[in-house]
């Protein structure tokens, strides 16, 4: 090889070099982050929440290419998960599934949530949906709300309504019931909705409102008994809405699941995620595990997601007001 030709190799070997790097890194760029992604919970695992969210992390890992784990961060009704997912890097590496209660019911319900979903989350889209319901121990003899509302007003100081959850929609729905019934009786707020269907089927509660996962495989063996839901589902066939039963305004208020991320997320990853989360939802075996856990797949686009979020906050905004709630 002439010297002229070991001066152009040795030129061209640098330019190589100097471009591979730089390949790399546009390449990257286009085709968004690589690395694995967090989902995070503001829940213990084991609740719907988590488990929605295991079942499409699962599946969208393989849709993305890339890892896709569950983080739990539990506490403060979702806050603190919620606040982790603001202060996040924008770079498609966090996400978070959240329930109703935590963009729409602490917002409410809190003097400083320390976020604001509107501003500090972008939508990804909605992932499935989950009627509330009122369910009541058989002693009450109740077949739909009247009845209800009048065996109330006959045992006042010995039975009450539970909800799984102080300042949470089950209670405000709670208050709107006993308010439309003039019963007379405040909701009874637990720690959880296990410990409230344990006193609805030992008799202590008289009535009890929650997600319908907690009460349907009660009302199948007939301990307990469902008499309406936010809206109309067919795994009740003949259970009317709250509507449809005489209490107006609680139409809105059904439960759901949404994907969010950091405000800054560029419009690219957002429809990256966005079509491969729909494509999961599509999913026939995801469809069936999530209807096993009582939850609907409702796929959407994130302009979808937030108005149905605008909704929900809504309506729910309009119990709080009723109630004479004060923010704490």
């Amino acid at each position: 090889m002439s010297p002229v030709s070991r001066s152009f190799a040795r030129l061209l070997w640098r330019s190589l070099l100097v471009a591979a790097p730089l390949c790399t890194v546009f390449g990257a760029h286009a085709q968004g982050y690589a690395g694995p992604v967090r989902v995070l919970v503001g829940y213990p695992p084991g609740g719907p929440a988590d488990t929605a969210a295991r079942i499409v992390a699962e599946k969208l890992a393989v849709e993305l290419g890339q890892p896709v784990v569950v983080d739990n961060k539990p506490g403060a009704g979702g806050q603190i998960a919620a606040q982790a997912l603001k202060a996040a890097p924008s770079d498609g590496s966090v996400l978070f599934m959240s329930n109703t209660h935590t963009v729409a019911m602490v917002p409410l319900t809190m003097k400083s949530a320390g976020f604001a979903p509107a501003t500090d989350f972008r939508m990804i889209g909605t992932v499935a949906t989950f009627e509330l319901a009122l369910a009541v121990h058989p002693k009450t003899g109740a077949t739909n709300l009247q009845e209800l509302g009048a065996w109330l007003g006959t045992h006042r100081g010995e039975a009450g309504i539970g909800v799984p959850a102080p300042a949470s929609a089950p209670e405000f729905v709670a208050g709107k019931v006993s308010r439309v019934l003039k019963a007379d009786t405040v909701p009874v707020a637990y720690r959880g909705a296990a410990p409230m269907v344990s006193d609805l089927l030992g008799g202590q509660i008289a009535a009890g409102v929650s997600g319908i996962s907690d009460f349907l495989q009660y009302q199948q063996a007939g301990k307990l008994r469902i008499l309406a839901v936010s809206r109309a589902t067919p795994l009740l066939p003949g259970v009317p809405s709250f509507s449809q039963a005489g209490v107006a305004g609680l139409d809105n208020t059904t439960d759901f699941l949404g994907l969010y991320a950091p405000a800054a997320l560029p419009d690219a990853m957002v429809v990256r995620y966005n079509t491969a989360l729909n494509r999961v939802l599509a999913q026939p075996e995801v469809v069936a595990r999530l209807q096993g856990y009582v939850m609907t797949v409702a796929p959407s686009t994130p302009a979808e997601q937030a108005q149905h979020l605008a909704q929900v906050s809504k309506a729910l905004a309009g119990l709080v007001q009723e109630s004479g709630f004060v923010p704490q």
